[in-house]
């Protein structure tokens, strides 16, 4: 179990890190927004935040306690960056859409200040125990990403359609799709460390197996969607419009 859960996540920091790279390449002849938004989101979020959040189950808030303060800011900066990165890309003109972004800022921040309250205390509790907190600042995360889901596959259904058309390429359609698959999984991620923390199984071997699982997901989608190798490309190229995923 351990095997297969480090393979995981050395998968998904490479991947993330790769794309990170390459994004930031591409942002610094664009300038573009979502460019600096996307790999912002992986770094934060991904190539740096993952492995300090799994830091922070070996050492205690005692024993490494800017560790633990300095984890939820940068989770949180990623999901914002994120969040942005949606918006920008899919409802740029919307106004629900902006007060949907501020409102999980809001409980991001919120919830931000209510952990490191929390950890600053005389008895500090242990994080399991802290489920009002835990809420406040899974509910943006989740949110961030199922809404990055929803507006993936909505597009990829619109852009299927112009596929049958010969209006869009095959392979911009299915990075779109695995773009959605992507947040998808790491949506369910999300939702189901809350519950193995509000259970008080969060490092259980089930838990443990459905995060790797999930890793592993997330990782294919990743390199996929902006690495793909040739065989998988030239597998695309070879599909009729009406086959196309």
């Amino acid at each position: 179990m351990e095997i297969i859960a480090g393979l995981s996540v050395g998968c998904l920091i490479l991947t993330a890190l790769l794309v990170a790279i390459k994004t930031f390449a591409l942002w610094s002849r664009t300038r573009g927004t979502p460019e600096l938004m996307l790999a912002m989101y992986l770094t934060c979020c991904t190539v740096i935040g993952y492995p300090l959040t799994i830091a922070t189950t070996r050492f205690s808030p005692a024993e490494m306690l800017p560790l633990h303060l300095g984890v939820p800011v940068l989770m949180s900066a990623g999901v914002i960056c994120l969040l942005f990165f949606t918006l920008k890309v899919f409802r740029p003109a919307a106004l629900w859409a902006r007060v949907l972004v501020a409102l999980a800022i809001l409980m991001l921040a919120t919830g931000g200040i209510a952990f490191f309250f929390e950890l600053t205390s005389e008895t500090p509790r242990p994080i399991e125990q802290l489920l009002g907190v835990n809420l406040i600042n899974t509910i943006p995360i989740a949110f961030a990403y199922f809404w990055a889901t929803g507006e993936s596959l909505g597009y990829y259904r619109q852009l299927r359609l112009r596929l049958r058309l010969g209006l869009a390429e095959v392979a911009i359609v299915n990075r779109v799709l695995l773009w959605g698959l992507m947040t998808l999984a790491a949506g369910i991620a999300v939702v189901i460390g809350l519950i193995g923390m509000v259970l008080g199984t969060f490092l259980s071997a089930p838990f443990v197996l459905a995060f790797s699982c999930l890793g592993i997901a997330h990782a294919s989608c990743l390199f996929l969607a902006f690495h793909p190798p040739g065989w998988y490309t030239d597998w695309l190229t070879r599909r009729t419009p009406a086959e196309a995923i």
